[in-house]
């Protein structure tokens, strides 16, 4: 079996925005929206204090991804500002179950836009067409509204919650972790109604 080229995932263009692979490069940007507190509020990390975190984190825990048989993962690019303002990716696999899961985090300057619901559809398809996933799952806390309206455009199916905790650097959030997912015959049945 050829192995998949997780390193260097194809480009993806969708209007002004471009998809592809995290580059070390893009460590300032990743500062510059890492150490939003708003931005990562109901992420598991952050905000960062320091740029060097960024750069830490795109090589110690985005690169060694592809040893696990994962993507390395996509910068979402501003082509006009020539910026990287988001990452979206497969950050876990189920491998006995060839199911992935995706997360994703943008700029706040870009929320609201559609930008994200369109870079996670991209990805879908990507995991289905080029990646060749049985099932993709996504995950938000209940709190999370953006998220869930980002979820929801993007065809997933509510499975279920789970009482959550995200233990912060300066805060505690008790939350419901809502679960969704979608299937490859539900990807591809959709495509063709």
């Amino acid at each position: 079996m050829k192995k998949k080229p997780f390193k260097h995932m194809p480009k993806v263009l969708f209007g002004e925005y471009m998809l592809r692979t995290l580059k070390t490069k893009d460590y300032r940007d990743l500062f510059e929206y890492g150490k939003d507190p708003e931005v990562t509020k109901f992420l598991n990390w952050g905000p960062m204090v320091l740029s060097i975190e960024a750069k830490r984190s795109i090589k110690e825990i985005f690169y060694p991804r592809v040893k696990n048989g994962l993507p390395v993962g996509y910068a979402i690019i501003d082509i006009n500002k020539n910026k990287m303002i988001g990452t979206v990716d497969f950050h876990s696999v189920i491998s006995d179950q060839n199911t992935a899961e995706i997360g994703y985090v943008i700029h706040k300057d870009y929320w609201g836009k559609g930008i994200m619901t369109q870079a996670v559809k991209e990805l879908i398809k990507l995991g289905f067409t080029y990646l060749n996933y049985d099932k993709i799952i996504i995950k938000h806390l209940s709190k999370n509204i953006g998220s869930q309206r980002v979820i929801e455009k993007s065809g997933f199916k509510y499975i279920k919650k789970e009482p959550y905790t995200l233990k912060k650097i300066n805060s505690i959030i008790e939350d419901d972790m809502l679960i969704y997912e979608i299937t490859k015959e539900d990807y591809h049945g959709s495509k063709q109604s």
